[in-house]
């Protein structure tokens, strides 16, 4: 990679662990974020190719405003919707999100933002507003070492038959068993919250351009079905990712607790019927086995750190997958993509 700006030199950047994720890097003087966004585009752009995940410290940046105002300078083209997004979150300004809604007892497996779709987000953007108390770290795990820790037989199913989710949503008339559930688990959605819409031609045309199929039942609920490939290529380098949201819509006892996991298999005993579901693209079920053996080597792959008020950590959604460590007290982090 060309040494192309100061920005790629030993002096300016730092790095938290032995994997370098997140590179850091701090303001120079009073340098604002802006600044430094506007000034050093193409360096940075190099770096995240690189790296997949940097992290800006120290930098005036306080509040969702200040937030909204870096990442329209940072995503020229404009923020993007959650049109179509699976998890529990809310909008707080045009463009800005709070993070998913979970338990705070739970962790959040890892994930690229939106795997689940055709067209995810190329780029995604936290910002730490008030810094966890105990734990809630953003784990990361790079695309391309999890594709590389992935055991081989696993990753050539894969490739052969990729792989079907399944996402259910409720609607009006809400199943009060399914409710009451929910208000403990906090994993579901209406589709009137997913699509932004009271209208179900809505829902079917916008699940159509999102290549999805939808399924309506009698209680006014939509079964989303969506078969895309499990393992992409990254347009820019061409590096194999395993791509997908696999370990996060299928649940263990592991993820959400033992107690949690036989209520919700057994309240949702049609697998249809979850909130997520995935299985091979030929409708064949992945294993509790195959799926320690993919969780195994995520796990292989993931790096944690500590958040500091006043975060902002850019990831390359392709390369690098987040997710969520259990915490205590309080704790906001905001997202935004593009």
């Amino acid at each position: 990679m060309p040494q192309c700006a100061e920005l790629l030199s030993e002096s300016r950047l730092e790095f938290l662990n032995a994997e370098k994720l997140p590179v850091v890097i701090r303001p120079d003087g009073n340098e604002s974020l802006e600044e430094l966004l506007a000034g050093e585009s193409e360096s940075l752009a190099e770096l995240l190719r690189q790296y997949g995940a940097i992290l800006f410290r120290g930098f005036s940046v306080r509040t969702a405003e200040d937030f909204r105002a870096v990442t329209a300078r940072l995503f020229e083209n404009g923020l993007g919707s959650y049109t179509g997004g699976a998890s529990p979150r809310r909008q707080l300004l045009p463009g800005v999100f709070e993070s998913t809604r979970l338990p705070q007892s739970l962790r959040m497996a890892q994930h690229n933002e939106m795997s689940y779709l055709p067209h995810p987000p190329t780029t995604i953007v936290f910002f730490c507003e008030v810094e966890p108390q105990q734990g809630g770290e953003t784990p990361l795990a790079d695309s391309r070492e999890i594709y590389r820790q992935m055991p081989a037989d696993l990753l050539r199913r894969f490739q052969e038959h990729g792989v079907r989710y399944h996402r259910h949503m409720y609607g009006a008339r809400r199943n009060p068993l399914f409710a009451a559930l929910n208000r403990w688990l906090k994993v579901r959605r209406s589709w009137m919250e997913t699509y932004s819409t009271t209208d179900r031609a809505d829902v079917e045309r916008i699940s159509a351009l999102q290549d999805g199929n939808a399924h309506w039942d009698k209680e006014d609920g939509v079964r989303i079905t969506t078969e895309l490939p499990a393992l992409r290529r990254h347009p820019e380098t061409g590096e194999p990712l395993w791509f997908n949201h696999v370990a996060t819509f299928l649940v263990t006892p592991q993820s959400i607790g033992l107690a949690r996991y036989l209520l919700y298999r057994l309240v949702y005993f049609n697998p249809l019927r979850r909130p997520a579901h995935a299985t091979f693209g030929n409708g064949a079920p992945i294993s509790l086995g195959q799926l320690r053996a993919i969780n195994a080597a995520i796990d292989r792959a993931t790096v944690r750190f500590r958040w500091q008020q006043g975060d902002l950590l850019l990831l390359d959604n392709l390369t690098m997958t987040h997710g969520r460590m259990p915490f205590r007290g309080k704790r906001s982090i905001l997202v935004a993509m593009n």
